[in-house]
């Protein structure tokens, strides 16, 4: 099931319709993750950037399973835009925030930086809210009947018990 999941994968990459089961989604998430690390890692040692084309050579599949495992669930694929927003928003939020407060004691409360101090504040609270929205959406069990977005994914898991 793990190779099947990690294939498909790859099949399914520019494949928006349909609908994928948790597997699909988070075998080749979790897969990605060591691969990550090590390339990182081995990236740093030989002194070469090649993570970046890790991620660039996974980013549209991901994308695609994301938007499939969502359907699965009957949302749309929105959740899969603003996934990974919310993962770049929440911590340069919280970056921006705890130097913002610095800044802004250090300017005796200039409006410029409080007004910066604000919208990180508002990206990292709404980035984190988002984010934990959208992994529980990836967790959640797929519909058992077909819904709008097909009769795959957890549909037809359900109909081989019968």
């Amino acid at each position: 099931m793990i190779f099947k999941s990690y294939i498909d994968f790859w099949k399914h990459t520019f494949d928006f319709s349909g609908r994928s089961t948790r597997s699909d989604f988070w075998v080749p998430f979790l897969i990605h993750i060591f691969i990550f690390l090590f390339v990182f890692y081995f990236s740093a040692v030989i002194q070469i950037p090649l993570a970046r084309y890790v991620v660039l050579l996974t980013m549209v599949p991901s994308f695609t399973t994301a938007a499939r495992r969502l359907h699965d669930t009957n949302r749309t694929m929105l959740f899969a835009i603003l996934f990974p927003i919310s993962a770049i928003a929440a911590p340069y939020g919280l970056i921006a925030g705890f130097i913002g407060i610095f800044a802004w004691h250090g300017t005796d409360g200039d409006t410029t930086v409080g007004i910066v101090l604000v919208i990180s504040i508002l990206c990292l609270v709404f980035g984190t809210i988002i984010f934990i929205y959208c992994l529980i959406l990836f967790v959640l069990p797929g519909d058992k009947e077909p819904n709008k977005y097909g009769s795959g994914g957890s549909c037809l898991l359900f109909n081989s018990n019968e």
